[in-house]
């Protein structure tokens, strides 16, 4: 009976390790996007274990079948300090930005897949720096690319307004879909 016991725990173990699971590195965290009333509403929930809750104000356009989202350096300041900002690797592996380059005025930074990515928006600054294959926690959920600009540029930006609710957990939140917004995004928050 032991014998059977221990090659099923290793068959477990195996089939975790091939899988590409990392059990310690579990979601502690819900990124909400959507209307600012419906993501404000479902901040305003309790739900057993929130740590944190904090909302940002975000802007949305899009075009050809392309969706940009953008926000203002203080929005891109607080992702960076959860460590939200993640910077593809070698096509799958991410790493956690540790800084952003600060904005003079005028300026923005576009994070996209591509550095010659035309994101085909009239409106927007001339002078974009692109600063690399950014996401925000595991992946581009909400928008293709974001773009950040100075915190008085942002407010004088012509676009679709949005929101995005970030909650923190401490523990697994345990799964998506329970917050009526438009789109949910599980990930792993740093403290």
């Amino acid at each position: 009976m032991k014998k059977i016991t221990l090659w099923l725990a290793a068959l477990c173990g195996g089939a975790i390790i091939l899988s590409g699971c990392n059990i310690l590195d579990k979601a502690n965290g819900i990124i909400l996007y959507g209307d600012e009333e419906k993501v404000l509403s479902s901040l305003k929930e309790e739900h057993k274990g929130q740590v944190e809750k904090e909302s940002l104000s975000v802007k949305l356009m899009h075009t050809d079948g392309k969706r940009l989202m953008i926000m203002d350096e203080t929005s891109a300041q607080y992702l960076l300090e959860k460590e939200l900002l993640q910077e593809v690797k070698d096509g799958r592996d991410t790493e956690a930005l540790s800084s952003i380059p600060e904005l003079a005025e005028g300026e923005t930074l576009l994070f996209a897949k591509k550095e010659d990515s035309d994101i085909g928006f009239d409106s927007l600054p001339d002078q974009m720096n692109y600063e690399g294959n950014i996401i925000i926690g595991d992946g581009r959920v909400y928008a293709d690319m974001f773009l950040v600009v100075t915190d008085e540029s942002f407010t004088e930006l012509e676009a679709e307004a949005k929101t995005m609710g970030i909650i923190q957990y401490n523990k697994d939140p345990g799964g998506i879909g329970g917050f009526g917004v438009e789109k949910e995004q599980l990930v792993k928050i740093e403290e």
